[in-house]
């Protein structure tokens, strides 16, 4: 029976007992006594129903155990549900019934120390009838009944919070490690306080190293900012607008050193709220701006080199007649002639001036290369030879080859003029003697290079190195090497157009060049040629020689001038020769003739039909007729392809009568027709 219950029994009794006893003056003030004892214990009753509700109603798991046998005294509704026992079998089971084995000896531990009152215990692992585990969060109140010590327990299902937490956790790891791990820099600042709040590794990096707990003491404006204005800029622009992108400032790292940045983020507080935090990332610009100074320097030697061919190609028009002009002049005059000499002095600066416009074509990327698979080996070798000549007893020649050396398309002439002008160069970097050092290797590009060097692109490439051991160049002029006439040397003592050439040697060779260079330790230029999988070309000569008797020529040819020399030329060595100013006039001849010609020299530059175009026509018109190609500059790089491809001969202008009567009788003993 319920000890209240009891109690209000007990009160009846005593009270009965009493009116019996009790004179009758008396028994009114005993009758009102109790009325108040029956009111009492009514309210007593009233508070162990409420009670017993609480219990046997509460949503969350009850119970009561005895301490000692640990026996479930009386378990809620709650209970009966979550653990899957009926209420009778909750009677015979102790609450170690419903906790995995492993739990229990820490159970056991934390049921020994006896403590009245209200406990927290955390949360535990609870077992349900059908095995199941889940975590309940433990609170306790112990008390004592009839002097035994007994335990009130409320047992929640945490299950759901403690996945929620757990989700989050991860998720507060992942943000962690993407923020940790950001190539660039992150940061929470008070705006206020002008400190920094949070920030990550990659922005301590940046700012020099610092370590997280000294970067937190910064004065941001002070110690961050390289112009402590620009950080009052900033501000006042996040709070007109909220937010900057792409905000470009000079941060000061830890050795004074500046470190150009790019900013972009937002304001949130202010305005009597929480204080104003900015949230922001933070690009550092250091290689960016490299990359830009790299590609720069690319695109101004490609417009310089553009310009370079374009005069070329006027000049070498000019050239061809001053150069044909005078000789057919000389032709006339006797040694003794006064006219003699001066015809060779034109003729002699004719050439001069031809050798500096095929200068210019070569940084200009603009000269007919003749391509074909070589070992770079081969080159070097070959090469050597005459380097020990040119570099002189005081420099050590070095050659380190790669016996595993793969195979390129180069020309390899073009290749060693590359070695002579670097070889040169090294050695007058070197007055007082030192080492010349040529090697060659096989080189693999991954992106993560390539990105770092545009435009190289990733691949197998072959890798030609040549260094030295002179006065190396100074980091102010570095980037100018390459452009053309720029030179240290003393007036007289160079043109300025031999890094020029060798750079746009390797650029049309499809290559890169890199250059490597500290004063007072000497200077490395690397140079990558694309590899290829084919075999080396194996060249055969064949001696054929067809005398000029009377053969047909036609010569195409837009320039008068030109056109007319070399008919002229070409009839006084033996040949008829017939004019036409266009692919169009050509194709008229051609009919008129019937096609009974040997040979067509056409220059492949032409306003209208171009002379690749029109060796296709007469190709496909007259199967046998012969074409020499002629040209000083071409930005076709299409007719320069098939040119190559067709193996076809080719006269580069200037030339002399010489070279015209070679090319001629070359040609017309070759067997390589146009199509």
């Amino acid at each position: 029976m319920p000890f209240l219950v009891i109690i209000a029994l007990i009160t009846v009794t005593v009270t009965i007992i009493l009116l019996l006893q009790t004179p009758a003056r008396q028994r009114g003030t005993i009758r009102q006594l109790n009325v108040q004892l029956a009111e009492q214990t009514r309210t007593i009753a009233d508070s162990e129903f409420r009670q017993g509700l609480l219990f046997s109603s509460n949503p969350c798991a009850m119970w009561i155990f005895d301490c000692h046998t640990l026996r479930f005294l009386e378990v809620n509704d709650a209970a009966v549900n979550t653990y899957g026992y009926s209420r009778e079998e909750f009677m015979g089971m102790s609450v170690l019934d419903i906790r995995p084995e492993e739990g229990v000896p820490t159970f056991l531990e934390a049921v020994s120390e006896r403590r009245g009152g209200h406990k927290h215990f955390g949360i535990w692992q609870h077992r349900r009838k059908d095995g199941s585990v889940f975590p309940a969060e433990v609170i306790a109140f112990e008390f004592h009944n009839d002097g035994h010590a007994e335990r009130l327990i409320l047992a929640i299902d945490v299950t759901e919070r403690c996945r929620v937490e757990a989700a989050l956790r991860e998720s507060e790891a992942s943000l962690k490690a993407l923020v940790d791990n950001a190539p660039f820099g992150i940061q929470q600042s008070l705006i206020e306080e002008n400190r920094i709040k949070t920030l990550n590794p990659a922005l301590c990096k940046m700012l020099g190293d610092y370590s997280v707990e000294e970067a937190l003491q910064l004065n941001i404006r002070e110690q961050v900012y390289a112009d402590p204005k620009e950080r009052d800029r900033l501000i006042e622009v996040l709070r007109r607008g909220g937010t900057i992108h792409g905000w470009e400032t000079t941060l000061r790292s830890r050795d004074g050193s500046s470190v150009p940045v790019r900013i972009t983020g937002s304001l949130s507080g202010g305005e009597n709220g929480p204080p104003e935090v900015f949230s922001a990332y933070v690009e550092d610009m250091t290689q960016h701006s490299a990359l830009e100074q790299q590609v720069r320097q690319v695109q101004k030697l490609e417009a310089v080199g553009r310009l370079a061919g374009g005069m070329a190609h006027d000049f070498n028009n000019v050239l061809v007649v001053i150069k044909l002009s005078t000789e057919l002049m000389l032709d006339q005059v006797t040694p003794e002639s006064p006219f003699s000499k001066p015809l060779l002095q034109i003729s002699t600066a004719a050439d001069r001036a031809a050798a500096l416009t095929r200068q210019m074509l070569a940084f200009g990327r603009q000269q007919m290369m003749q391509p074909r698979i070589i070992n770079l080996n081969t080159v070097v070798s070959e090469t050597t030879q005459m380097l020990r000549r040119i570099i002189g007893e005081d420099v050590q020649l070095v050659t380190n080859l790669s016996e595993t050396i793969e195979n390129s398309r180069l020309d390899p002439d073009q290749v060693a003029q590359v070695i002579l002008n670097l070889a040169v160069n090294a050695r007058d970097a070197m007055p007082q003697g030192g080492t010349l050092h040529i090697e060659t290797t096989n080189a693999n590009l991954d992106e993560a290079y390539t990105k770092d060097h545009p435009p190289v692109q990733p691949g197998r490439y072959v890798m030609l190195a040549v260094s030295d051991t002179g006065t190396g160049i100074d980091k102010s002029i570095l980037p100018r090497i390459f452009d053309p006439f720029f030179t240290t040397k003393e007036l007289g003592k160079g043109t300025g157009l031999g890094l020029s050439i060798v750079y746009g040697i390797v650029k049309q060779s499809g290559g890169y060049i890199r250059v490597y260079s500290e004063p007072g330790h000497g200077t490395t230029f690397k140079l990558y040629f694309p590899t290829t999988t084919a075999s080396p070309t194996r060249l055969t000569f064949r001696e054929v020689f067809v005398r000029p008797s009377g053969q047909t020529l036609l010569v195409v040819e837009d320039d008068a001038n030109i056109r007319n020399n070399v008919c002229q030329c070409l009839q006084q060595l033996g040949y008829q020769a017939s004019q036409a100013e266009s692919g169009a006039a050509a194709l008229r001849v051609c009919e008129e003739l019937e096609g009974k010609i040997d040979l067509a020299l056409i220059d492949l530059v032409m306003a209208g039909k171009r002379g690749n175009e029109l060796a296709t026509d007469l190709a496909d018109l007259y199967p046998g007729m012969r074409v020499l190609f002629m040209s000083g500059y071409t930005e076709d790089s299409t007719a320069r392809r098939e040119i190559l491809m067709r193996n076809s001969p080719f006269l580069q202008k200037p030339f002399s009568v010489a070279d015209l009567a070679k090319a001629v009788q070359d040609a017309l003993a070759s067997n390589v027709m146009p199509n």
